[in-house]
């Protein structure tokens, strides 16, 4: 009977030993596996962080990209713009000096042909008011560039230099007559000077006003070399307008001249020269 109480308090002992570690091993593995736990989450929080900023960088840098991109074009607009501006004001800080004449104030869009640099298309909205193949003088900053006609209700402009571009002009202080117009070997010329007049390199070369194109006495340029030809002289003009503008003046006189006078000199000239 001793025994068996020995044994059963043994037991009991030994029971309650094993319970008592048992519980705190099972509290030390939970302690350890929260921590575990623990140390995921925060992990992944990190990750996750982490990855968010990146993500979020990359977005700010491409917006910040879109930005930069938008503010150079509106940086190019605003040069281009600037430019548009500087160039309008010379011409309306230069006004031509029209008395009863009607003078127009247009816009160059674009070569006729990207390969003929001496035609151009002008904006011009009040074409309604003209006939077809009416012919304005072109002039820019207060210098001739050349004439307008109208074709298709389009305004074309053939610049100094052009084979159609043709305006009578005198030279020098004793307004000695010629045509400034195209010379297939010389380019822009002043033909059909009188042979007998006695003009010099440097003289300055206006135009005449006796053409329904221009009025009187506006630049065109200076005598850069004379030559003599059969019964007339010609001598080539030293031009100071050397690139396209992007604003004209057009003029329009009262009178109106066709078309055909124009190709009527061209052939002429062409008929003179060959000969």
């Amino acid at each position: 009977m001793k025994k068996i109480f020995l044994w059963f308090i043994f037991l009991s002992i030994v029971f309650f030993i094993s319970t008592q570690i048992s519980k705190e091993f099972h509290s030390k593995v939970l302690y350890i596996t929260q921590g575990i736990k623990i140390g995921f989450l925060n992990l992944n929080n990190n990750i996750s962080n982490i990855l968010e900023r990146h993500f979020n960088q990359a977005q700010q840098i491409k917006e910040l990209s879109a930005e930069v991109a938008q503010k150079k074009t509106i940086e190019h607009a605003y040069l281009a713009l600037e430019d548009e501006y500087k160039k309008l004001l010379a011409n309306l800080q230069a006004p031509i000096e029209a008395s009863q004449n009607n003078a127009y104030l247009v816009r160059t869009i674009s070569y006729v042909k990207m390969n003929d640099y001496k035609k151009i298309w002008l904006e011009f909205k009040n074409h309604k008011n003209y006939k077809e193949n009416f012919i304005f003088g072109l002039v820019g900053e207060n210098q001739v560039a050349g004439i307008a006609i109208l074709d298709n209700n389009r305004l074309m402009g053939y610049l100094n230099g052009d084979e159609k571009c043709s305006y009578s002009v005198i030279i020098g202080e004793k307004k000695i007559p010629g045509i400034a117009k195209y010379d297939l070997n010389k380019g822009f010329v002043v033909d059909y000077i009188p042979l007998f007049a006695k003009i010099e390199v440097g003289e300055k070369i206006y135009t005449s006003g006796y053409d329904s194109i221009f009025y009187p006495d506006i630049y065109v340029g200076e005598v850069a070399s004379i030559q003599e030809r059969q019964g007339h002289q010609i001598a080539t003009i030293k031009n100071e307008i050397s690139q396209t503008s992007q604003f004209y003046w057009i003029i329009d006189v009262a009178q109106k001249m066709p078309i055909d006078l124009i190709e009527d000199e061209n052939t002429a000239t062409n008929t003179a020269t060959n000969e």
